[in-house]
């Protein structure tokens, strides 16, 4: 005779928050709650007042989803505190939760268990489940490094072109390094990055992360051990490649042919004196 064990009502219910894809989006929607009442704090801003709940949560599911989107200024409304804590939400949105969470249980019981590994493929798309543990040290390797080698290009360049203090211009430089590599779109200016229109070493630089960041990781990967074959490329990395290098090629012939004259676009960058190169701030 066979005993069934009943287990208890708590044990049960965990369960239905056991499929990778349900913990991904708790994982997701804990991030946004922790933010929203950081961001709820009365240091988070400027001014020392509370943030309403509406501008507080808009902000903090903004920041982890990686879109864009405010309804006050990064700059100007949000204290340091803030500010770090919008860039912490971007780093977490854009690792992904699974990610960082697989990476503190390697890092705490080096060991992963096969549930720990479904919600590592889950996020990272990695194909080979063994090879989890060493797709997250990648990940997160490939994400600091090129972090770090945006806000460093970053950085020179504000502190030799536009005369910023060494702190400021290092601050300006991490915090548009880590927006633009996880494709945030967050910025600490209230007119984002339209003052530097005409200054190639911060346009491009920043457009460069952004394509490298979009690409994703598995791609990144794959890239880095056949770019020189595309025939080995597999159908995502295929797909996503030629997607990219198209749209990006459209999108620009688009907008020239559209705004080549526009005054209050691309009018004034077509005299070459207009190319900003100097060493005083365009404006």
């Amino acid at each position: 005779m066979r005993f069934v064990t009943r287990r208890p009502a708590w044990q049960r219910r965990g369960d239905r928050f056991r499929h990778p894809a349900q913990m991904i989006a708790v994982g997701f929607a804990v991030a946004i709650a922790v933010g929203t009442g950081l961001l709820s704090l009365p240091w988070a801003t400027r001014s020392g007042h509370r943030t309403g709940l509406v501008d507080a949560l808009f902000t903090a599911t903004s920041a982890v989803c990686v879109t864009g989107l405010v309804t006050v200024d990064t700059g100007s409304y949000w204290s340091g505190f803030g500010q770090a804590v919008i860039l912490l939400l971007i780093q977490i949105g854009g690792l992904g939760i699974m990610t960082l969470a697989t990476l503190f249980t390697v890092l705490l019981s080096r060991r992963l268990g096969l549930r720990a590994r479904f919600l590592a493929q889950a996020e990272t798309k990695s194909l080979n489940l063994g090879d989890v543990r060493g797709v997250v040290r990648r990940i997160v390797v490939f994400s600091l490094v090129s972090e770090v080698v945006v806000a460093t290009l970053l950085t020179i360049r504000f502190a030799t072109a536009y005369e910023r203090p060494f702190g400021t211009a290092l601050y300006e430089g991490v915090f548009h390094a880590i927006s633009a590599f996880n494709n945030a779109g967050f910025s600490t200016y209230a007119d984002s990055l339209m003052g530097y229109v005409a200054d190639p070493w911060i346009t491009l630089t920043v457009t460069a992360a952004v394509i490298l960041g979009g690409l994703g990781f598995p791609v990144v990967f794959e890239l880095a051990r056949s770019w020189r074959h595309p025939s080995y490329w597999s159908v995502t990395t295929r797909i996503t490649v030629t997607l990219t290098v198209a749209l990006l090629a459209l999108g620009t012939v688009v907008f020239t042919l559209a705004e080549y004259s526009n005054p209050g676009t691309f009018g004034p960058l077509n005299d070459p004196r207009n190319c900003w190169l100097g060493s005083s701030p365009p404006r």
